[in-house]
């Protein structure tokens, strides 16, 4: 029989009692980690979680990169790149020849003063419709003095989309804007580069035209909404050239072009005039024979009219004053008074500089003198602009150049028709 050592058996049952609590333990604890992880996961311990983005966390900024172009349809939303849209060939028609420059022979009466400055509508933006693009009636016309009685815009039915009438003379002598809003584009028919117009042929640009008079067309029943070229003839350059006035000009048979496709189409025109170091008067006589013709009408921009010797257009602001206006006006008047229409001049502006003089504007009686209120920015500048001219002696009628580019934002045809005195005359840059 072998002997058995109670010490010796003791300490082995003790040792193995250890050995299993030890891994009890350890297996407890692994048990509890694996369950706090658990409970972590399912969101039972929110302290414990990374920061989360919250729905009600404000979503970061974004930066607006403005586009090369704003469609002129539906220029308060996005841009469309135009698809250039076929159209039939208009016969050319005869380059004008000069005529003697008119005399005056009506005595002007000064302008009234100038009323309070008048504050700005506050209306509520109405949405432009869908907008599809109307049928026009075609204007036939040789450049010849008859005048033809002006449509009245109809009110098209309850849910039709809007349509514009073609631009026409209106009767006798009345305002180019009784009851007419003039809708355009700016640029100049030699390319690119000073606006819109110029970007595309001269039929795509009646396109665009029309679409963006339909946009104004479409919010305003019962006015005619009138599209025009605004086509920059005499441009200012930076150097002198080789007669020194630092101008050069838009050859006229590429202005006879894009009138005649203007007016085949129902559009008014406007050349303007960017005189730099040549007389006022002398460009005006460059494009005199297209003057004398009806629904074709001037404008001047004193930014570019240089006062000083040593002074580089688009290096110094321009300026002029109302005794060269009147100038212009003398001459325009009897024009208007042989064509059987008034004419309208337009006087851009932007700066206080670049005029004076308003107090010694006069008021012809065949000569509706318009201001603009030029230059690029936000709504409130150029609102501020426009109600300031509009307070101004020598102020008949209001218009604003918008710039589809560099105005950020860009107006809506319901806020530029809410300005008060409301403009009669709209061209996009």
């Amino acid at each position: 029989m072998t002997n058995r050592k109670p010490g010796r058996e003791h300490g082995s049952m003790a040792a193995s009692r250890k050995f299993f609590l030890t891994a009890f333990s350890a297996l407890a604890l692994g048990i509890t980690i694996l369950a706090g992880v658990w409970a972590v996961e399912e969101g039972m311990f929110p302290f414990l979680l990374w920061p989360q983005p919250s729905e009600a966390d404000p979503p970061a900024p974004v930066t607006r990169v403005p586009t090369a172009m704003a469609s002129p349809t539906e220029v308060d939303a996005a841009t469309v790149s135009p698809t250039p849209s076929a159209t039939a060939t208009v016969p050319p028609t005869a380059t004008p020849t000069a005529i003697p420059t008119p005399l005056p022979s009506a005595t002007p009466t000064a302008t009234v003063t100038s009323s309070p400055t008048p504050v700005p509508a506050t209306e509520t933006p109405t949405p432009t419709p869908t907008l599809t693009l109307g049928a026009t009636e075609p204007v036939t016309s040789s450049g010849s003095a008859g005048v033809t009685a002006t449509p009245m815009a109809s009110t098209p039915p309850t849910g039709a989309p809007p349509t514009l009438l073609a631009a026409t003379p209106p009767d006798g002598f009345a305002s180019q804007f009784d009851n007419r809003v003039w809708v355009g584009l700016y640029g100049t028919p030699l390319g690119r580069g000073l606006g819109i117009l110029g970007r595309y042929s001269a039929e795509e640009t009646v396109r665009l035209a029309r679409e963006q008079a339909l946009a104004y067309q479409a919010i305003l029943p019962g006015v005619q909404v009138v599209p025009f070229f605004h086509m920059v003839t005499t441009i200012a350059d930076s150097s002198p050239g080789a007669d020194g006035d630092y101008v050069h000009r838009v050859p006229h048979e590429r202005i006879t072009q894009w009138i005649d496709v203007a007016r085949a189409s129902g559009l008014f025109c406007v050349l303007d005039i960017q005189p730099g170091h040549s007389p006022v008067m002398a460009e005006v006589e460059y494009v005199a024979p297209f003057l004398q013709q009806p629904g074709v009408h001037l404008a001047i921009d004193p930014e570019f009219l240089m006062a000083e010797a040593w002074a580089v257009p688009g290096q110094r602001i321009g300026t002029m004053t109302g005794a060269q206006v009147n100038e212009v006006q003398v001459w325009l008047n009897a024009v208007a008074q042989q064509v059987g229409e008034r004419k309208v001049l337009i006087i851009h502006q932007f700066d206080n500089r670049m005029f004076s003089g308003k107090e010694f504007l006069i008021d012809y009686p065949y000569v509706d003198l318009l201001w603009d209120a030029d230059g690029f920015g936000g709504p409130g500048a150029k609102k501020g602009d426009y109600i300031q001219y509009a307070g101004e002696p020598g102020w008949e009628y209001g218009g604003i150049k918008l710039f589809y580019e560099y105005d950020v934002p860009l107006m809506a045809p319901s806020e530029v028709m809410g300005l008060t005195p409301r403009p009669v005359f709209v061209v996009y840059q």
